[in-house]
């Protein structure tokens, strides 16, 4: 078990022809799915811009520790990221990232985060653009 982050690709950035006829996509995901199996498997991979493993139990945990020493409890990156190891079906929408954006800034800029705290705000920094690309907020997973 542990923490997964996706951003889905945007329904317009998916290239599916005639098949597009049968996608579905989830408004609160920006998520596109089939019903038919077939065209599921067709497209599975398409289907995400950016994906990330940001830990496990053990290092969400860690890492949750070691955010709040360093910016504090309140933070969002504490309170909607790293407060469970395990928070499937969450979302950070487009208008939280401004506000991701800048804590990120803060804890790079801080000079004191280990290397894997780093390694979490490069996945995120990623996971926030590939949002604004397409579109489509954060989804943990």
């Amino acid at each position: 078990m542990g923490l997964d982050a996706v951003v889905y690709r945007n329904r317009e950035h998916v290239e599916m022809g005639r098949d597009g006829e049968h996608a579905i996509v989830i408004p609160e995901t920006g998520e596109v799915y089939f019903e038919d199996d077939r065209l599921a498997r067709k497209y599975d991979h398409k289907r995400k811009a950016v994906e990330h493993r940001l830990g496990n139990i053990s290092a969400a945990a860690e890492l949750c520790d070691e955010v709040t020493r360093l910016i504090g409890p309140e933070s969002m990156t504490v309170q909607r990221i790293l407060y469970s190891g395990t928070h499937g079906g969450d979302t950070i929408p487009l208008s939280d990232l401004p506000e991701l954006s800048a804590e990120l800034h803060v804890i790079r800029r801080s000079g004191r985060a280990s290397a894997h705290l780093h390694q979490l705000v490069g996945a995120l920094e990623e996971l926030i653009q590939a949002a604004k690309e397409e579109a489509n907020p954060i989804v943990f997973v």
